[in-house]
């Protein structure tokens, strides 16, 4: 199963590398006609540039199906891992926003709406737009993985909601039986009839003197 995807690449964006290299050429050969140092200057900072951002750029950017998350290597400035938990909204590569990031080498692309916790500690949405060399396939890998964690979040949800029930019976039986012993424990209350609050009866009292 496929889980990784290059990015796929603008046909402008090509022609842009190849000129960029002819340049590179170009450059060095003028050290053939000049005795002058400075063109092959350039053109080995040219070379620099071209090792360390460009080509890495159209082979090392790449979309890539993990477990949990989504992960969208940008190299060599970012890396994104989005929770597909986060992940609220597919949309066309057309889709305008303000809140995006653009991790897309190609005119071929997808937003992918998504949420995240800012500095402020405070919920936020956010784009990020790449382009997957097979788009359709990648569509079909992501629409499973949302699916699945829909899934598995109903699972959740409905396991909690029975141990919260449990939970609940459990409490309410001991409060049941913390009542009825409560009511076991309780003094026998004895009901004592007299003339005045607190006295007894007195004609009770005179014939117990009368006996004795």
């Amino acid at each position: 199963m496929q889980l990784k995807f290059k990015s796929g690449i603008n046909k402008l964006l090509i022609a842009v590398v190849v000129i960029y290299h002819i340049i590179i050429a170009l450059l060095f050969s003028t050290k053939i006609f000049s005795m002058s140092n400075f063109g092959v200057n350039i053109a080995i900072i040219m070379c620099v540039v071209d090792v360390i951002l460009i080509l890495p750029m159209l082979f090392m950017t790449y979309y890539e199906f993990k477990t949990d998350y989504l992960y969208i290597h940008d190299y060599p400035f970012r890396a994104y891992k989005i929770k597909y938990s986060d992940i609220f909204n597919v949309e066309d590569g057309d889709f305008e926003t303000k809140d995006k990031s653009i991790v897309a080498l190609s005119l071929d692309r997808v937003a992918i709406g998504y949420t995240k916790i800012n500095n402020k500690n405070e919920e936020e949405k956010r784009y990020v737009f790449i382009s997957p060399k097979d788009m359709s396939l990648f569509l079909i890998r992501l629409s499973a993985r949302l699916k699945q964690c829909e899934n598995e979040a109903t699972e959740r949800a409905k396991e909690l909601s029975e141990k919260q029930i449990e939970h609940n019976r459990k409490k309410e039986i001991a409060d049941r039986k913390r009542e009825e012993e409560l009511k076991a424990n309780a003094p026998e209350i004895i009901n004592v009839k007299g003339i005045k609050k607190g006295g007894f009866k007195v004609e009770e009292a005179e014939a117990d003197k009368d006996k004795k």
